[in-house]
């Protein structure tokens, strides 16, 4: 039998006086930098947002997102260049506007009814004049107008709204953004103007990771069903009586019913589109236990975008509500007789395509998750309903996704692209 050779590792010799290399911010001879750079202007018409007059060209930049408009992100710039061609004398000056506009409408009965047109941003900069001996006529004049996050809007700081549009029967609400280029000349000469549709299409994020599940509540559900786990919210659905009110309050059953259903939701109630809302429903009824079994089989859960209008001069808020998704009950436990746990998701919308905001006493998107329990069609007179809407904030992308977005395009947030899906477009004059 050959004897096992086992050959030793080799030895490496360990000098403790060398030190570590030097570190420098900038780089080497032998590395390359990744380095983001802002999208540039061709003047290609098919390759950038160009617009014309009889003396003006005005380059918006590159036509990078394959929407029907120029499109800008959250704190984005609205940047170009213009070029004038034609005589110069009678020119006294060039002005950039860039303008935003809530625009409601109520046709009905009753007072409030008519157009309602709020200003919710006016920003104007100055790239020509002619006593400005500097700037000369020929060159391209090039500007930058900030889109504020921020704005105030009849005495009320607000959010910017995103560019929006709703159309129902006997109302609308829209928000529109435009640039404005005007070429004033000097005495009873014609003016010279340009208006051109934009959209503001911001990215809102939680700002926390929200919960993807709720923990299972305790064996002793029926002695404490207001079980409070961190960062989640339990509700008790107050029961609604049907119209034989008396009959019912009369009824054993009654008192039970008033603290015996539950509903449970992550908190803070902040979600992305597109993702899963998870929850719980606890029915306990521990001295009915035919009650539990009964009302399970009568459960919808919906999520509902509202979008409400105030009228001027009018308090109540016109209310339009559209579903945008139905629940789906997963998983249905027993934990004892008489109580009854059944855990769910309903999706947040369309990825992308819903965002939560509000202009106070305006306009307003809302999104309210809509629980309805039911007693079966025969005991509709002798049993109550629990109902219970609560409302969710909306983002258009998911917690976390910021700083790698940032670090991809050298700071500059990206326009939410989904947003547009609700817009139609609009020519330019």
């Amino acid at each position: 039998m050959s004897e096992l050779v086992i050959t030793p590792p080799p030895e490496y010799n360990y000098d403790e006086d060398l030190s570590s290399p030097m570190y420098s911010m900038c780089a080497g001879s032998s590395e390359r930098v990744i380095q983001f750079e802002p999208f540039k202007r061709t003047g290609c018409p098919d390759c950038d947002w160009l617009y014309f007059t009889d003396h003006m060209t005005i380059n918006l930049g590159s036509r990078v997102w394959g929407l029907h408009a120029p499109s800008y992100g959250l704190n984005g710039k609205v940047e170009g260049a213009v070029k004038f061609s034609g005589d110069r004398s009678h020119v006294e000056k060039v002005i950039v506007t860039l303008e935003g506009l809530l625009n409601t409408s109520v046709s009905q009965r009753g007072p409030g009814s008519g157009e309602y047109k709020v200003p919710v941003l006016s920003s104007t900069v100055q790239i020509y004049s002619y006593a400005d001996s500097t700037v000369e006529w020929t060159d391209e004049h090039v500007f930058s107008i900030d889109l504020p996050s921020e704005v105030m809007v009849q005495g009320v700081v607000s959010q910017l709204p995103p560019s929006f549009a709703a159309y129902y029967q006997n109302s609308s609400c829209e928000v529109s953004y435009r640039l404005r280029i005007d070429m004033a000349r000097r005495g009873l000469r014609r003016h010279e103007s340009k208006t051109i549709s934009i959209l503001y299409l911001p990215k809102t994020r939680p700002s926390e990771a929200p919960l993807i599940s709720i923990p299972r509540p305790s064996r002793n559900l029926s002695d404490s069903p207001l079980c409070i786990f961190e960062r989640v919210k339990t509700v008790a659905l107050e029961p609604i009586l049907p119209l034989d009110a008396k009959r019912l309050t009369k009824s054993p059953i009654s008192t039970h019913s008033q603290k015996s259903v539950f509903f449970s939701l992550p908190s803070p109630q902040c979600f992305s589109s597109g993702e899963p809302v998870p929850f719980t429903l606890s029915l306990v009824f521990p001295s009915d236990p035919f009650l539990a079994s009964m009302y399970s089989k009568n459960i919808r859960i919906v999520l509902l975008k509202r979008v409400q209008l105030w009228r001027k001069g009018i308090t109540e808020p016109i209310i339009r509500d559209t579903t945008l998704a139905s629940a789906h009950l997963r998983y249905f436990n027993e934990y004892s007789e008489g109580v009854t746990l059944l855990r769910g998701s309903i999706r947040a919308g369309a990825e992308g395509k819903e965002s939560s905001w509000c202009v106070k006493g305006i306009a307003e998107t809302q999104y309210i998750l809509r629980l309805m329990v039911n007693p079966p069609t025969h005991l509709y007179g002798h049993l109550p309903s629990f109902k219970h809407d609560e409302k969710l904030q909306i983002t258009t992308d998911s917690w976390g996704t910021l700083e790698r977005e940032l670090a991809s395009t050298g700071g500059t947030p990206t326009p939410a692209l989904g947003l547009a899906s609700c817009l139609r477009h609009v020519d330019e004059i």
